[in-house]
């Protein structure tokens, strides 16, 4: 399966690989989020946990996006399954790309 965006075509393991890549940015947010908590930057008036919060609930959005590209062939299960099995990962940049094509 072969997915269009704009002018680029990618491949449903492309996809995948990307997805891949949210999993492992939102997962090391979320322990960063943790981990300082109780960190808080006076310079920014924000907690750093906030900051690990606000980019992991970006690539959060950014995962939903991707999935929504497959589940016309599969269903979300499935999806997870694939992702979770898939060992090769994309760079933030290339994810970034194929997002900014979806919009």
């Amino acid at each position: 399966m072969t997915i269009k965006l704009k002018d680029k075509l990618f491949t449903e393991e492309e996809i995948i690989k990307c997805l891949a890549t949210c999993e492992s940015v939102i997962s090391k947010n979320a322990y960063l989020e943790n981990k300082w908590g109780n960190c808080y930057y006076h310079f920014f008036d924000v907690s750093s946990s906030e900051l690990y919060k606000e980019k992991r609930l970006e690539w959060m959005e950014y995962r939903k996006k991707l999935r929504s590209l497959l589940l016309n062939e599969y269903s979300m299960k499935e999806i997870i399954k694939m992702t979770k099995a898939c060992k090769d990962k994309y760079t933030q940049k290339m994810v970034m790309s194929v997002i900014d094509l979806m919009s």
